[in-house]
């Protein structure tokens, strides 16, 4: 799992020579640029498509399920936290502060629950 959805560090070691680009500066600019754009795009389907997991529940039974899951070994907390993380970010960028909040609050009731 990609821990930083939105690939903050875009300066990855990305090198135009190893696909066969000469070595410019502008076209690197814009070689980061597209990647940027690309995963962007990628982030948002990845929140978007686990937010619509918890669409269908309210906040209580989103936190049960995902328990659930972590008892049964299917997740970690550090990676449910990684993906609540990484959607809330989303969210934010997209000015969608209500599902910002149910993420947060199924954050919260995880930790609390002491899993």
């Amino acid at each position: 799992m990609i821990n930083d959805w939105l690939n903050q560090n875009p300066d990855d070691g990305f090198d135009p020579n190893d696909h066969g680009i000469e070595m410019d500066e502008i076209a690197k600019l814009h070689a980061i640029a597209d990647m940027k754009e690309d995963q962007e795009i990628w982030a948002r389907e990845q929140a978007n498509k686990f937010y619509n997991d918890f669409e269908g529940l309210n906040i209580t039974d989103s936190i049960s399920a995902v328990a659930g899951l972590i008892k049964n070994k299917a997740l970690d907390i550090t990676q449910v936290n990684s993906m609540l993380d990484n959607m809330i970010n989303v969210f934010l960028q997209d000015e969608e502060f209500e599902k910002c909040h149910v993420c947060n609050e199924i954050k919260k009731g995880l930790n609390n629950a002491g899993i």
